[in-house]
């Protein structure tokens, strides 16, 4: 008799995803966020996400701490076309971290980050919440290599 195996697709991201709200651009908005959060964030090549009939830039952003081995990327979320993430209008940027930030150093930064100038809003956004998050950590690793 045939054994049937299941193979358990669960989320294996361990990201911490912050959405902000600002309008202003992606470059000033980013000198901002470096002297706020004392970071230096550096420009990549823009994330290119969609298929090939439909795909969109989004200006993209990285950051390494050599002391905590953590990388920073700040995505934009707007396209003239769309958004990055559909179901996030409210968001301008993502701050994504690829690690899980304890609670209180995620309280620290969203703090900093909404003491930037034109910053509306700064907020965490959980995984499991957003439907497309998960697509988005793999293209962005995808864009990385």
């Amino acid at each position: 008799m045939a054994k049937k195996i299941k193979l358990a697709t669960g989320s294996s991201y361990d990201y911490t995803t912050i959405g902000i709200a600002c309008h202003m651009k992606d470059y000033r908005f980013t000198f901002f966020i470096n002297e706020h959060l004392g970071i230096h964030f550096r420009r990549l090549d823009d994330l290119i996400s969609g298929d090939e009939k439909e795909s969109r830039n989004y200006s993209f952003y990285i950051y390494t701490n050599p002391s905590d081995r953590r990388n920073y990327y700040l995505v934009s979320n707007y396209h003239e076309e769309g958004r990055l993430i559909p179901s996030e209008k409210g968001a301008d940027f993502f701050l994504i971290v690829n690690d899980i930030l304890p609670a209180n150093q995620k309280k620290e930064m969203i703090t900093k980050i909404q003491k930037v100038p034109q910053a509306l809003a700064a907020y965490e956004i959980p995984t499991g919440k957003v439907k497309n998050l998960e697509i988005i950590f793999e293209e962005i690793e995808l864009h990385l290599l």
